[in-house]
């Protein structure tokens, strides 16, 4: 599942606007730059870069073995194939800003990944709560942070995973026959 690539446009967008605020501050035209002139503008294009590769990363991966799911920046955390049970579509209320009373927020759609109650050691890992959460057993991707979520979406990883399962199952079986 792709990441939604709008954040990463912002950020770029951010870092080229920093970089360019910098250049004008320097005035190179008037006087030599000097060497933190163009170390700082080096270092808001790196931190842009950067920011624009992270949020850009898929949010979710299925390999041969296992799923690999980027909820945290800098972080991947890999889920067997054995323990994934299913995606499906879900939604979660969002908290009203602060200050508004009139309303109770904004209902965010998300897609959820179902991990088998028996992989504990997988119900809950730490994430960037604007991306999603992992608590319960749940992996819950945050629709505003990927891909446009649909029912399409949803049967397209459903169909895969089962493929991925089938395909591990008969490397499983090819692999025990062999010894």
């Amino acid at each position: 599942m792709r990441a939604n690539g709008r954040p990463g446009v912002v950020i770029a967008s951010l870092a080229v606007a920093m970089g360019l605020a910098l250049l004008l501050l320097a005035r190179p035209w008037s006087r030599s730059v000097g060497v933190v002139t163009w170390l700082g503008g080096a270092g808001v294009l790196v931190a842009g870069a950067g920011g624009v590769m992270l949020t850009l990363r898929p949010r979710l991966v299925l390999e041969k073995e296992s799923v690999r799911v980027h909820l945290a920046p800098g972080r991947i955390d890999p889920v067997p194939l054995e323990f994934v049970e299913c995606f499906f579509l879900g939604s979660r209320l969002e908290p009203p800003p602060p200050g508004d009373d009139s309303t109770g927020g904004a209902r965010v759609r998300t897609l959820v990944m179902r991990i088998a109650e028996r992989a504990v050691d997988h119900a809950a890992r730490p994430t960037l709560p604007l991306w999603g959460a992992w608590s319960e057993g749940s992996v819950n991707f945050d629709g505003r942070w990927c891909e446009p979520l649909s029912v399409d979406l949803v049967r397209r990883l459903n169909r895969d995973l089962a493929t991925a399962k089938r395909a591990a199952r008969a490397r499983n079986e090819a692999r025990g026959e062999a010894t």
